[in-house]
């Protein structure tokens, strides 16, 4: 996954590659969530507490689930971002990849 997103951040341009740095950090919270999680079984092992293999399961199915669907998000931007201004491109957020930018700036949060 991180090949993934260091290939999008190198097709954004660089006033978008901070939703590909992003994407970075949310996927390395995620694997410290893992392995806070992996500990915490771990833990809990030795103190013979049995862990559920349907929690376990549902758990690290969840995480996959979230990455894709982040992973997904950050290539429908990029693909935004690259055809701006093709008026036959079919836009994954009518809003656009700038609403958000534009909203800040006006606010003076950006």
């Amino acid at each position: 996954m991180h090949n993934r997103i260091q290939n999008l951040k190198n097709r954004l341009p660089e006033e978008h590659q901070d939703m590909a740095i992003l994407t970075q950090h949310v996927f390395d919270a995620l694997d410290q969530l893992r392995e806070k999680h992996t500990q915490f079984v771990g833990t809990s092992a030795s103190a013979k507490i049995k862990p559920s293999g349907q929690y376990e399961k549902c758990f690290y199915e969840t995480i996959a689930e979230i990455q894709q669907l982040i992973m997904a998000t950050l290539e429908h931007t990029t693909e935004d971002v690259e055809h701006r201004g093709d008026k036959y491109w079919e836009k994954w957020y009518p809003q656009g990849v700038d609403a958000t930018t534009e909203y800040l700036h006006e606010r003076g949060k950006y």
